[in-house]
């Protein structure tokens, strides 16, 4: 009995090593993927894909497959491409129409005879999973929008506010969505040019983002107060919202953004920490960045390339549109992404240790941002990539949650004082 169990408790170890080795396979392979892709070596990278598809016990996604697909694209396998933007169509229901069809890695395929009814069913899934799927006209534009828990729409009772990330669609909220709409009002939209928004062709500047979106909120019967989420750089627009309105905030969740504390002069920061001298530093942001920005902007969709703009240009007045005035006294949230990706190519300093130690120096910053607020919160996720909303969206919904609970404490309190 003693043997038998032995060999089973062996046989069970070994079947794990083999299983953890084989999903160590897979993470490894899509990594080399993605670092390739990177380097522009599509035709590799799609080779990589392959192989870690084929992987034993691969635990492919529907990002994998998407990523997979653009490399194939731009590697002018066409054939493999489909096979890939069909099967998350059909068997996984991908949803970003908007997203999917401005791509610009997969321009080589937009002439081909499938395209068409691919982005048709793509449009068709997006149909069927936003039910509340509308558009307004603002300035002669149209602007996509979409609302939930409409039947929660009360006076003085908050409306959740999405606000995406770069170039982002509010796609990337569903899941948080479905779940924070059975209590509140629920307002997610993607800004001009992006999704099914049409380009008004003007700069998507904090000002201007900030009055669009109080006007379509209006035209949709939502009024303040409002608790404003958002991911990325759409932290600058809900920052500057609060700055400029702070009367119509009952709440910010900041879910890793921009770092809109950032001052000039701090970016150095972490590079002197980890040792670089200046001349090293001057020489990375010197032509080099400059030739990396010129490129970005001939090879990037416009929707992209006009808010990148807008990011340079608050970078060099500090933030100032977004700050002028202080944080609001209401519940402030901060959900900082700890999970590093490395898919960048190697460079003169560990791509790891720098990012850890920006990363302390910002989180100290927003830290200093809570200290005088009395509902101020800090949540870290040691594995979540920047889209936390997608990695862990519990975490944002319990954030958005508890963030309700705190504005009710105020209310209440306003109402004992007087």
């Amino acid at each position: 009995m003693k043997t038998t169990t032995f060999l089973l408790a062996l046989l069970i170890s070994t079947t794990s090593l083999i299983a953890q080795k084989n999903h160590q396979k897979y993470d490894f392979l899509i990594r080399k993927a993605d670092s390739l892709y990177q380097v522009k070596d599509y035709k590799n990278s799609a080779l990589a894909f392959s192989d870690a598809f084929n992987a034993p016990d691969a635990k492919i996604t529907m990002n994998h497959r998407y990523n997979a697909a653009c490399s194939y694209a731009l590697a002018n396998n066409a054939d493999s491409a489909f096979f890939n933007l069909k099967y998350i169509a059909t068997q996984l229901n991908y949803i970003k129409y908007g997203h999917i069809k401005t791509d610009p890695d997969l321009k080589s395929l937009y002439s081909d005879r499938r395209w068409e009814p691919l982005i048709g069913i793509v449009k068709e899934n997006k149909d069927k999973a936003y039910a509340g799927l509308d558009f307004v006209t603002l300035n002669g534009y149209k602007v996509e929008v979409y609302t939930a828990g409409m039947e929660n729409n009360q006076s003085n009772k908050p409306v959740i506010v999405f606000e995406n990330g770069m170039a982002d669609s509010y796609d990337r909220w569903k899941v948080i969505i479905d779940e924070v709409s059975k209590t509140n009002t629920v307002f997610a939209y993607n800004r001009p040019r992006i999704g099914e928004s049409e380009d008004d062709n003007l700069p998507p500047t904090t000002e201007y983002i900030v009055n669009n979106l109080r006007n379509i909120l209006l035209k949709k019967g939502l009024k303040p107060p409002y608790l404003l989420v958002s991911n990325s750089f759409g932290g600058a627009y809900i920052r500057s919202f609060a700055s400029n309105y702070p009367n119509e905030i009952a709440g910010l969740i900041f879910v890793d953004p921009v770092d809109f504390t950032k001052k000039a002069g701090m970016g150095d920061l972490p590079y002197l920490e980890i040792g670089l001298t200046q001349h090293q530093i001057d020489s990375i942001f010197g032509q080099p960045y400059k030739n990396f920005i010129e490129t970005l902007y001939t090879e990037m969709p416009e929707y992209y390339v006009e808010e990148v703009k807008i990011l340079r240009q608050l970078t060099k007045t500090d933030f100032e549109e977004c700050d002028r005035n202080p944080l609001p006294d209401v519940p402030v949230h901060f959900i900082k992404a700890g999970g590093f990706s490395n898919s960048e190519p190697p460079t003169i300093y560990d791509r790891e240790k720098m990012w850890r130690i920006n990363s302390n120096i910002q989180m100290k910053r927003w830290l200093e941002l809570l200290y005088p607020l009395k509902y101020g919160k800090f949540f870290y996720c040691s594995n979540s990539s920047h889209f936390v909303q997608t990695d862990e969206p519990d975490l944002v919904i319990s954030s958005i949650k508890l963030a309700l609970i705190d504005y009710d404490k105020i209310q209440k309190a306003n109402k004992t004082s007087r």
